[in-house]
């Protein structure tokens, strides 16, 4: 028995004889160019043919025929990383089925994604969460660029990021409260402006005296963001960090929190009981962790969201100017952090 002929993809041509109009008339409705050119009964009329005879655009012919490729690209470190998939559901939900998401991403320890082979894709434009814009400038001056949690972007590129200090500084005061005086700060090893504006306004709160004028101490300790990296930091370091009177751990970022709370339950140590632990980011799986996560919650969909919103204006506007857009940080407060050890009752 014969496989029946699978029917031939329909083209614009098959498209023009149903519809009766030209093929360059088709072109002109699939590709939004037939306002002004094109009568509104024969635009319906050819969108009619299109829907029944289910006529897919090619999308190369289409790129030729506009100029755009339709697809924008994000660049950013490993997707694998929960608050790197957030940004990019929000950037997704703001394109909608208008254009194509092509991600480039590097690794935790991995090289930078190659900026020459995303730009050999011809991509209208380019959402970027690491430190490449130079390099996107050099070879491609015109394309429209959207720094993505980026506070040291260049001025000339439209950014959207964090005001990360109000939530800072509510931390460290949070902290100071519970009367926490030698902090572990868990960096990450890469030169990420988002990382340091966030170290240094939780240190410069420090440095602002609580109430009874005790000095407060950061001892910087650094791991990847990933789980298992910062968990062997936390489980080989710990015992030395108790006997230097250190009561809480901050990290920089949810993922290395989340190795820090498995490595104390390794360990046998209680958090809060022992020692505290709190971070920047505030990702979902922050409420459910055991105990539940203090953070900076920093929300990464919207900032996705917005980034995406902000290159389709810079798309649309054939002379955009430099916008920048700053979301909120606000500290959520939860189970993780509780009054430092020495100031507990027996």
């Amino acid at each position: 028995m014969t496989n029946p002929k699978r029917p031939s993809r329909v083209r614009a041509v098959d498209v023009a004889e149903r519809a009766e109009v030209s093929v360059a008339t088709v072109s002109m409705v699939v590709n939004g160019k037939a306002d002004g050119r094109v009568s509104a009964a024969v635009q319906r009329r050819v969108r009619d043919v299109i829907a029944e005879m289910g006529y897919m655009v090619n999308p190369a012919a289409r790129s030729l025929a506009t100029g755009r490729s339709r697809c924008i690209a994000l660049i950013a470190s490993d997707v694998s990383n929960p608050y790197i998939s957030t940004i990019a559901a929000g950037v997704a939900a703001a394109i909608g089925p208008d254009h194509q998401l092509l991600l480039a991403v590097s690794g935790t320890e991995r090289d930078l994604p190659d900026v020459a082979k995303v730009l050999a894709f011809g991509v209208d434009g380019v959402l970027v969460n690491l430190p490449v814009i130079d390099q996107i400038r050099e070879r491609a001056p015109d394309l429209p660029i959207v720094a993505l949690d980026d506070p040291g972007a260049p001025t000339a590129v439209s950014r959207v990021f964090f005001a990360v200090k109000p939530g800072a500084r509510a931390l460290g005061e949070h902290l100071q409260e519970l009367r926490h005086r030698r902090i572990v700060y868990l960096d990450v090893p890469r030169p990420f402006a988002t990382f340091s504006a966030r170290r240094k306004a939780l240190v410069d709160r420090f440095r602002q005296p609580p109430p009874d004028a005790t000095e407060v101490t950061v001892v910087t300790a650094r791991s990847n963001i990933d789980v298992e990296a910062a968990r062997e930091v936390v489980r080989r370091e710990w015992k030395a960090w108790r006997a230097a009177g250190v009561t809480a751990v901050v990290a920089g970022a949810d993922v290395q929190a989340y190795g820090a709370l498995a490595a104390f339950a390794d360990m046998g140590v209680s958090v809060p009981g022992e020692v505290s632990v709190a971070s920047f980011d505030g990702l979902p799986f922050a409420s459910i962790t055991n105990p539940s996560l203090t953070t900076v919650t920093l929300p990464a969909f919207e900032l996705g969201r917005r980034g995406a919103l902000l290159l389709a204006q810079l798309l649309s506007d054939r002379n955009p100017g430099v916008s920048t857009v700053e979301l909120p940080a606000t500290l959520t407060v939860r189970g993780s952090t509780g009054p430092a050890r020495r100031t507990r009752r027996s």
